[in-house]
C-alpha cells in the first residue's frame, strides 16, 4: 500500500524533471538561433552580447525574489567567486562564441560546443590527475568521431580557420566555465551565481562598449535581443535548475544533451540552413558520447526507489 502511494508521488516528479530538462535543451538550443537573428538585424557581435546580458540581468533581477527567498542576500565569498567567473571566464567565453557565430552556421556551432566533455576529461586528467574510466573512453571515442564529422563538414562549407578557431576556443572556455563552477560554486544558489556573473560580465562590457547604444535599437532589434536574454539566458537557467533539483545533475544533464537536436531543427526551420549528412552524423556521435557512458543513470531515472 505504501509502495503504491510512493509510486504516485515519484512518477510525476520524474516526468516533471524530464520536462524541465528538455525545456532547458530547447531554450539553450535557441542560443545560436537568436544570435544569428540578431546579426540579421544589422547588429555587431558586441552589441548583441551586451543587449542580451542587459535584458537578462534586468529580468532575472526582477524574477529573483520570486524564485528564491533572500535572493539579494549575497555572501562575500559568492561575490568574489562571481566576480572572477564573470569577468575572466564568462565574458570572454561569450565574446568568442558570438563572434564565431558570425561565420559559422548555427547548427554547426552547436556541435562544436558539444565537444566540451572531451576538454573536461582532458583537463581533469592533466591538471586534477583524475583517472579515465572505461565508460569515459567510450565517450572520448564517440566525441572524436563527432569531431571528425564536424571538421569534414566545416571544410566542405568553406568555414575559415579563424572562425573555427574562435568556435573551438569558446568551447574550451565553456569547459573551463563548467569546471570553475564545479570547483568554486558548489552548494550555492544557481539563480544567485547566474545573476551575479551576468551582472559583472555586463559591467565589464561597459568598459568596452557604451551601454546607452541600446536606446538606438529599433523594434526588431529590441525584440530579438530581449528574447535572446530572456529565453536563452533566464528561462534556460530556471529550467536547468529545476531539472537538477528533481532529477539530479547527472540525470538532468543527459536529457539536456539533446540540445543540438533542437538547434539543428530550429536552424533548418527558422534560418533556412541546409543540414548536410556529415552534420547529422556528427550530432548522433556527440549525443551517443554523452548518453551511452551514462546509460546506468538513465535507467535509474525510471527505477522506483522507495523507503518502506
Amino acid at each position: 500500500m505504501t509502495k503504491a502511494v510512493n509510486t504516485k508521488q515519484v512518477q510525476p516528479l520524474v516526468a516533471l524533471g524530464i520536462l524541465f530538462s528538455l525545456l532547458s535543451a530547447i531554450t539553450y538550443g535557441l542560443n545560436p538561433i537568436f544570435a544569428k537573428l540578431a546579426y540579421s538585424c544589422d547588429l555587431s557581435g558586441i552589441e548583441i552580447l551586451h543587449a542580451r546580458f542587459i535584458f537578462a540581468v534586468v529580468v532575472l533581477g526582477l524574477m529573483g525574489p520570486f524564485l528564491q527567498k533572500d535572493f539579494y542576500r549575497f555572501s562575500r565569498s559568492l561575490i568574489r567567486k562571481s566576480l572572477f567567473i564573470g569577468l575572466l571566464i564568462l565574458l570572454p567565453l561569450n565574446l568568442l562564441y558570438v563572434y564565431a557565430l558570425k561565420d559559422i552556421p548555427a547548427s554547426m556551432m552547436s556541435l562544436i560546443t558539444y565537444v566540451y566533455p572531451l576538454i573536461i576529461l582532458a583537463i581533469n586528467g592533466l591538471i586534477f590527475h583524475k583517472s579515465i574510466r572505461a565508460n569515459q573512453i567510450v565517450s572520448i571515442t564517440f566525441i572524436l568521431l563527432g569531431c571528425l564529422c564536424i571538421f569534414s563538414d566545416a571544410f566542405k562549407a568553406n568555414i575559415t580557420y579563424t572562425a573555427l578557431g574562435l568556435g573551438f576556443l569558446s568551447t574550451f572556455m565553456y569547459a573551463v566555465y563548467l569546471l570553475s563552477l564545479q570547483q568554486l560554486a558548489t552548494n550555492v544558489s544557481a539563480y544567485q551565481i547566474t545573476f551575479l556573473t551576468l551582472l559583472f560580465s555586463t559591467i565589464g562590457l561597459c568598459f568596452l562598449h557604451n551601454p546607452l547604444f541600446i536606446l538606438r535599437f529599433d523594434a526588431m532589434q529590441l525584440g530579438t535581443t530581449f528574447g535572446y536574454g530572456v529565453v536563452s539566458t533566464v528561462l534556460s537557467t530556471i529550467c536547468v535548475s529545476r531539472a537538477v533539483q528533481l532529477l539530479g545533475a547527472t540525470q538532468a544533464g543527459i536529457f539536456c544533451s539533446f540540445e543540438p537536436v533542437f538547434t539543428i531543427g530550429f536552424a533548418a526551420l527558422l534560418l533556412g540552413e541546409s543540414i548536410p549528412a556529415f552534420r547529422l552524423v556528427g550530432m548522433v556521435f556527440l549525443i551517443l558520447g554523452i548518453v551511452i557512458p551514462n546509460r546506468v543513470a538513465i535507467f535509474k531515472i525510471f527505477e522506483a526507489k522507495f523507503i518502506s
